[in-house]
């Protein structure tokens, strides 16, 4: 197995790529003061993974975080994947204390320091016929009433000036709920690097809003980002069609899968209900560990 380190601008996603992996949600922590590379391992010439990793000195420890990855080559065996993972810290130039995550599940060795997670996945390979039918009846029946509703749908890519109210409206709904979400200045660097990587989505009656979507894109995958919805939009239940339309336009575009993020059905099961009901796959994440 031959390892090489990279340059983090120089590699594309590869297909499955969640948000963590992408080229441009590391040069917006590099924008932050992070340091990153792209770590691929390859045998025989063949690729087997693609890994970005993200490097910050604490004093004279430097720590390095692999988060959702390695990506991995379709082709890859579970042997490889092993010896892939065991392979990574000791192709570091550098001696680091290593955060390293398991985007499918995958076991490794060290101290676990984050349990594993519940993704909630859409599919965005069929078509759309094919997406609705895989969505939970009651769903479905409040999708139906939505589009019933008379509401306005808006997309476009995020211009920060002009979505700046309705992105201080989910500031301050979040401050209330006390749920975690990535900072505002991420949405603005991330914006400021690669603007038509975005795709908001605003319902609107009678030409005020009352509920948008805001997804992320690094291709060939999409990530929600953040949403809002006021009282009015709640009552017409705004977001079921704006996560519908949303997921129409992403596999328009090409896009083939959209990351709604994890679920925790004993904390947030109304959140969850929602995800699984718009017809979302669950994926596995295994814990993050602690090795050298």
């Amino acid at each position: 197995m031959h390892i090489d380190i990279l340059d983090f601008s120089i590699a594309d996603n590869l297909p499955g790529t969640p948000l963590q992996q992408s080229g441009t949600y590391a040069a917006v922590l590099c924008s932050f003061g992070c340091q990153s590379a792209v770590i691929e391992a390859r045998e025989d010439g063949a690729l087997i993974a693609r890994a970005r990793i993200y490097t910050r000195r604490i004093g004279p420890l430097r720590v390095v975080w692999l988060p959702r990855g390695p990506v991995w080559a379709t082709a890859a065996t579970p042997n490889q994947m092993r010896r892939t993972l065991s392979a990574l810290p000791g192709a570091a130039p550098w001696r680091a204390l290593w955060a390293m995550g398991a985007d499918a599940g995958q076991p490794h060795r060290g101290l676990p320091i984050a349990r594993g997670l519940q993704m909630a996945e859409l599919d965005l390979t069929q078509d759309d016929a094919a997406r609705r039918s895989s969505q939970n009846g009651k769903w479905r029946n409040t999708l139906k009433r939505a589009e019933g509703a008379g509401l306005t749908i808006t997309t476009a890519a995020v211009d920060i000036t002009d979505t700046a109210p309705l992105l201080a409206q989910e500031a301050a709904q979040r401050a209330k709920r006390r749920y975690a979400a990535l900072p505002h200045r991420f949405t603005e660097k991330w914006v400021g690097l690669a603007p038509s990587d975005t795709l908001m989505l605003v319902a609107s009656e009678a030409g005020t809003p009352v509920a948008f979507m805001l997804m992320l894109l690094h291709t060939p995958t999409a990530t929600y980002h953040i949403g809002w919805t006021g009282p009015r939009g709640r009552r017409l239940n705004a977001h079921t069609l704006l996560l519908w339309r949303a997921s129409c336009s992403l596999a328009q575009m090409g896009y083939a899968r959209l990351d709604l993020g994890s679920i925790d059905a004993a904390r947030s099961p109304g959140i969850t209900r929602f995800k699984v009901g718009a017809g979302a796959n669950l994926r596995n994440l295994g814990p993050t560990t602690l090795c050298l």
